[in-house]
C-alpha cells in the first residue's frame, strides 16, 4: 500500500514538470527574421582613354669625376718646398707647384752627363782628325808605290840586256814591296780609325741620352698639377723623404663631372633597340637640403659590361659646368630623368588600379569585373598598361582589401577622377 502511494506521487510530479515545459515552449517569444543586405562599395573610377604615352625614366645615382689622378713623385729625395694650395680641398690650376724635391743630386747628375758628352765628342773628333790625316798620306803612299813599281819593271827589262846588275833589280823589287806594304798598312789603319769613330759616335749618343735623362729627372723634382682640380688625400710635407712609390695626393677634376646612375636590363634594352642610349637628353636633379638644382645633361656612354650583382648597367651623363653646379662635388647623390620610349594604344593609370601586377577591375553595371593587363613601364606613381580594356571603361582605382569579381560598387558621389595627361 505504501509503495503504490510513492509511485503515484512520482507520476504526479513528472506530469506537472512535463506540463510546465510544454507551457513554456508554447509561450516562448519568436525573434523576427532579418533580411541580408548586400554591401555596396563606393569607389573612385578612372575612364579609360587609350593613347600614346612617353613616360619618364626616373633613376638614382651619384656624381663622379670625369677624371682624377693619384699624384706620386717620379724621383726620390727630401721635400724642400710645397705649393700654397697643397692641402686637402685646395683648388689648383694646371702647372701649379705642389711639391718640390731637393734638386742638388739631380743638378750634379746633369753636369756629369754634360761632361761625359763633351769627353765623348772630343775623343771622336781626335779620331776623325787621324782619319783625315791618314787619308791625306795615303795618296802619297800610292804615288810612291806606283813609282817604285815603274822603277822595278824598268830594271827587270835592263837586267835581261845585261845593263843592270841583279842586285840593283832586287833592291828595286824590295823598295816596291815596302811602298806597297806601307800603303796597305795605312788603309788598314784608316779602317780601324773609322770603326773607332763609329764606336765613339755611339758613345756620344749614349752620353746625350744620359743628359736627356738627367734633365728629365731634374725636371721631375717639381711635382705640378696635371690639370685644374681639387686636392684630396694629402700626405707629405717639407722634410719628408719620398720615393716614386709614395702617394702624395689625389687630384679630382671638379670642372668636368658626370652623373653615374643605374639602369635596369629592361630599361636599357628598350632604349638600346630604339636608337640607343648615347645622345638622349637627361635632367639631373641635385637635392641640396630644401633646395633642388636641376641641370641638363646628355647620356654619353655605358659601362663595358652588365653588372651581374645589380642586374643592369651603369650609364654616364656629363654635366655642363655653366649651370648651377659649382658647388657640386663627386659623391653627391642625384636623381636622373630621361625620356623612355613612346608607347601607342596604352593607358596611364595610378599604381592603386593594378592588382597583383597583372589585373585591374572595371565597374560594369554596378558590379566589378576583372580584366587582365600587362604593365609596360612605370612613370613616377603611375603605370603604363595595355590589355583587355576599351575606351570608356570605368577603371576602379580604389584599393579594396577583399576585392574580387562581382562585388557591388558605385562611383563616388564627387566628380570622377580625371585621367593623367598623356605625353
Amino acid at each position: 500500500m505504501r509503495g503504490a502511494k510513492q509511485f503515484l506521487l512520482i507520476a504526479i510530479v513528472l506530469a506537472l514538470a512535463g506540463g510546465g515545459f510544454f507551457m513554456l515552449y508554447a509561450t516562448k517569444p519568436v525573434a523576427a527574421q532579418r533580411s541580408v543586405v548586400e554591401r555596396e562599395w563606393v569607389v573612385d573610377v578612372l575612364p579609360v582613354q587609350k593613347g600614346d604615352v612617353q613616360p619618364m625614366l626616373r633613376l638614382s645615382g651619384r656624381i663622379v669625376a670625369a677624371r682624377d689622378a693619384e699624384l706620386r713623385p717620379l724621383v726620390e729625395g727630401p721635400i724642400v718646398d710645397v705649393g700654397p694650395n697643397f692641402r686637402s680641398g685646395g683648388l689648383v690650376k694646371k702647372g701649379d707647384l705642389l711639391v718640390a724635391i731637393d734638386p742638388f743630386s739631380y743638378e750634379a747628375g746633369l753636369s756629369d752627363a754634360n761632361a761625359a758628352v763633351a769627353e765623348a765628342k772630343a775623343a771622336r773628333a781626335e779620331t776623325l782628325a787621324e782619319i783625315r790625316s791618314s787619308r791625306a798620306l795615303i795618296g802619297s803612299d800610292r804615288q810612291q808605290e806606283k813609282l817604285r813599281k815603274r822603277d822595278m819593271d824598268r830594271r827587270k827589262r835592263l837586267t835581261g840586256r845585261g845593263v843592270v846588275s841583279q842586285k840593283a833589280t832586287d833592291d828595286s823589287n824590295i823598295a816596291y814591296l815596302t811602298a806597297r806594304q806601307t800603303r796597305i798598312s795605312r788603309e788598314q789603319g784608316i779602317s780601324r780609325l773609322q770603326a773607332q769613330a763609329a764606336r765613339l759616335a755611339a758613345s756620344v749618343t749614349r752620353a746625350e741620352v744620359g743628359v736627356s735623362r738627367a734633365k728629365w729627372s731634374l725636371g721631375q723634382t717639381k711635382l705640378t698639377a696635371p690639370f685644374d682640380g681639387v686636392l684630396t688625400e694629402i700626405s707629405g710635407g717639407i722634410g719628408k723623404r719620398v720615393s716614386p712609390n709614395d702617394k702624395l695626393a689625389k687630384i679630382i677634376d671638379n670642372e668636368h663631372i658626370e652623373a653615374l646612375f643605374h639602369m635596369s636590363d629592361a630599361q636599357f634594352g628598350r632604349l638600346a633597340i630604339t636608337g640607343g642610349v648615347a645622345g638622349r637628353p637627361a635632367t639631373i636633379v641635385w637635392r641640396a637640403g630644401q633646395n633642388s638644382v636641376r641641370m641638363q645633361a646628355t647620356l654619353a656612354r655605358t659601362e663595358g659590361e652588365f653588372d651581374a650583382a645589380s642586374g643592369g648597367v651603369w650609364v654616364y651623363a656629363p654635366i655642363a659646368m655653366d649651370q648651377n653646379a659649382r658647388g657640386l662635388r663627386p659623391g653627391a647623390y642625384v636623381e636622373a630623368e630621361t625620356p623612355d620610349i613612346r608607347y601607342s594604344g596604352v593607358v596611364r593609370v595610378p599604381e592603386s588600379a593594378v592588382h597583383g601586377g597583372n589585373r585591374v577591375f572595371v565597374l560594369n553595371e554596378g558590379r566589378l569585373a576583372e580584366r587582365a593587363v600587362t604593365v609596360l613601364a612605370q612613370d613616377g606613381t603611375s603605370l603604363v598598361i595595355t590589355g583587355d580594356l576599351s575606351n570608356g571603361d570605368e577603371l576602379v582605382t580604389t584599393r579594396i582589401p577583399e576585392i574580387a569579381p562581382g562585388l557591388k560598387a558605385r562611383p563616388r558621389d564627387s566628380a570622377v577622377i580625371q585621367a593623367p595627361a598623356s605625353s
